[in-house]
């Protein structure tokens, strides 16, 4: 308002009056994302031009009372309304779309570097683009470990099981190549029942293991294989003996890489705990599951942030071997901006 106050002064000269205000939106996309701006009508008063010379004194005299009195109205809006400093009208938006996909506000201050100056219109292709592009600078990370023997780690109930169906009907079925299963979850009820169903489904050979030297003994076993996979029991990120025991295991064998496997719905300050106490057994690569079941997709980039290790897969249905797909960071950053936008 004191914006509007001083270009009217300066376009109408001092006999401009304040006749009315509100707040509008722009039309259109823009519109939509951008605050609303203040719309001042004002005024000249060209009776006082029209007064007799001997009037002026006393003209100029109620003009000023006029003015001070629209000046203590505007005050006084002012210091009884939560006065902010306007922001470029969609910089400000997409910050707090970001913000609310629970994205910390270290990361979204590097996915807004070069994304407009201060104070400058910059449209919604733009920030978009820049946003992209900045995004998959974060989530790139080298992936590129090719290896025999994956073992998929992570708390329970996260899906660990059904994803390693899905990879291994992916490379037995797809790829023809020869696959062996190998879980040493004998905790859950149905764990190896459930397995045992897509191994017999597939035709892949399933072993149940139930100590480390049984673990090293089966994977040698299974050297013909193309490819060996390792189901684990889930284990609470706040329990750390029984971390240590699953670090035990692993140790009896060289793992060539290590996915945790995390649940796109766990909060994203429980998943930076998770991540952190699972540096424990170590692990290469991340899967996220269950990312139809959210629309707060934000916390995957603070995790590869915090992590510096890469998303290989995530999944986003039930069925096997179908609702999973390999994670590029273009794919994952379309994915996050796009539920942010929709949000």
């Amino acid at each position: 308002m004191q914006d509007a106050f001083t270009i009217i002064r300066q376009d109408l000269g001092p006999d401009a009056v304040i006749i009315s205000s509100k707040k509008v939106r722009e039309n259109g996309l823009i519109g939509l994302f951008s605050p609303k701006k203040l719309e001042v009508t004002a005024a000249v008063d060209e009776t006082r031009q029209e007064k007799p010379t001997e009037d002026v004194k006393d003209e100029h005299s109620g003009g000023l009372e006029r003015e001070v009195a629209e000046m203590k109205k505007l005050l006084n809006k002012l210091t009884n309304s939560s006065y902010q400093e306007p922001q470029p009208q969609t910089l400000g938006r997409w910050r707090e779309l970001l913000l609310q996909m629970e994205i910390s506000n270290e990361v979204v201050s590097q996915l807004f570097q070069d994304v407009g100056d201060p104070g400058q219109e910059v449209s919604q292709q733009q920030i978009y683009g820049q946003l992209t592009e900045n995004m998959i600078t974060i989530l790139e990370k080298d992936c590129s470990k090719d290896s025999k023997i994956i073992t998929f780690i992570g708390p329970t109930g996260v899906g660990k099981t059904t994803t390693m169906a899905k990879l291994a009907a992916q490379f037995s079925l797809y790829l023809n190549k020869k696959v062996a299963l190998v879980t040493i979850d004998t905790y859950r009820i149905g764990a190896v029942e459930q397995l045992r169903t897509y191994g017999e489904i597939m035709g892949i050979p399933i072993d149940v293991v139930m100590t480390p030297k049984e673990l090293k003994h089966i994977v040698d076993k299974h050297q013909d294989k193309d490819l060996i996979l390792i189901d684990t029991a889930g284990r609470p990120s706040k329990n750390s003996a029984q971390i240590r025991e699953l670090k035990g295991f692993l140790e009896q064998i060289e793992v060539g890489e290590t996915c945790l496997v995390l649940s796109s719905t766990t909060r994203g300050r429980d998943l930076l705990k998770i991540v952190e106490d699972f540096k424990i057994v170590g692990y290469d690569s991340l899967i996220f599951t269950k990312v139809d079941e959210t629309e707060i997709l934000g916390p995957i980039v603070d995790v590869v942030s915090k992590t510096d290790v890469p998303v290989r897969y995530i999944t986003n249905g039930q069925n096997v071997p179908d609702d999973i797909e390999e994670a590029t960071p273009e794919k994952l950053a379309k994915l996050i901006l796009g539920a942010a936008h929709d949000a």
